[in-house]
């Protein structure tokens, strides 16, 4: 059979092996084909186009701590300037003002970051602070603080020696202080025991007892400050407002209809007082729920 026979115009390129010379050139062909491409971890060809060449891990992981960089950075600008604090306001205080309530809880004066300060002061415990019972602090939005006060009242005050005694609703001294709170009244003429932080008010006198802690109290509902109650020595109170004006209560009888009284004549004798420079005592010794029980003796 002709050799031809087998030859067409798409084999005409290929050469028959001759010698052992054409089998030399045919492995440089192999080293050359496997240049053209490398192995990956799974041994998978990976041919090279171009210049194009794999990226370094090194440079890889550069960039990868970069993006994180950025990602901090981003998040820090967002709680240094979109969290700074412009109000502290401080709810429901009446025997500290809202000052004093930042310091005993170590507030900073100037702090300059909302949520830095909610997340130091939101667990806060009052503990051993006279007439609190909770401190909260909560973030109303990101500008403001709120710190929310829970007390106990403050009814009165005793005088030994210089310090004064403070007492609770409960009839328990709270605090011991050099020096009289302008808003608590002074009780005088009662006869009490050995005073003591934490104890309970030592009186022998019941009657005296509950009707000064029942006046009290009836004082604070009414948003009353006098500067003084004294109890007599046949078990009277009297109520000194301020230097001009002071109130005859009696016995510690009705002591609800009496305070109810002066809470609504207080604020037209006042008036009298500075107006009209009057001085004087008004009567409820007699009370009896009608106004002809209800007496005002001018004094100057």
């Amino acid at each position: 059979m002709d050799k031809n026979y087998y030859q067409d115009e798409e084999f005409e390129e290929f050469e028959e092996f001759d010698t052992l010379d054409d089998f030399e050139s045919f492995e440089d062909l192999e080293q050359e084909f496997e240049e053209e491409y490398e192995e990956d971890e799974d041994g998978e060809a990976v041919w090279d186009e171009g210049d194009r060449r794999p990226v370094p891990k090194g440079h890889r992981g550069l960039k990868i701590i970069a993006g994180i960089l950025v990602v901090l950075a981003v998040a820090v600008g967002a709680v240094i300037y979109g969290f700074r604090l412009d109000e502290v306001r401080v709810i429901g205080n009446k025997n500290y003002t809202a000052d004093e309530i930042k310091t005993l809880i170590g507030f900073p004066e100037d702090a300059p970051n909302t949520l830095i300060c909610y997340l130091k002061y939101f667990r806060y415990e009052a503990e051993d602070i006279p007439f609190i019972e909770d401190i909260q602090v909560k973030m109303e939005n990101r500008n403001m603080i709120c710190i929310e006060v829970d007390e106990t009242g403050i009814l009165g005050c005793l005088k030994e020696g210089k310090n004064y005694f403070y007492f609770d609703d409960n009839g328990v001294i709270q605090e011991s202080l050099s020096e009289k709170r302008d808003t608590v009244p002074l009780i005088t003429g009662a006869e009490v025991g050995d005073m003591e932080v934490g104890q309970d008010i030592s009186m022998e006198n019941r009657t005296a007892y509950k009707g000064m802690m029942e006046l009290c109290r009836l004082l604070v509902d009414y948003e009353i400050a006098p500067k003084e109650i004294a109890i007599g020595e046949d078990g009277y109170f009297t109520i000194y407002i301020n230097e001009g004006i002071r109130v005859g209560m009696g016995a510690p009888v009705l002591l609800e209809g009496k305070a109810a009284e002066l809470a609504n004549l207080l604020p037209e004798l006042l008036n009298m007082q500075e107006t009209e420079q009057i001085r004087g005592i008004l009567h409820l010794e007699n009370y009896d729920s009608t106004k002809n029980s209800i007496i005002f003796t001018k004094e100057n």
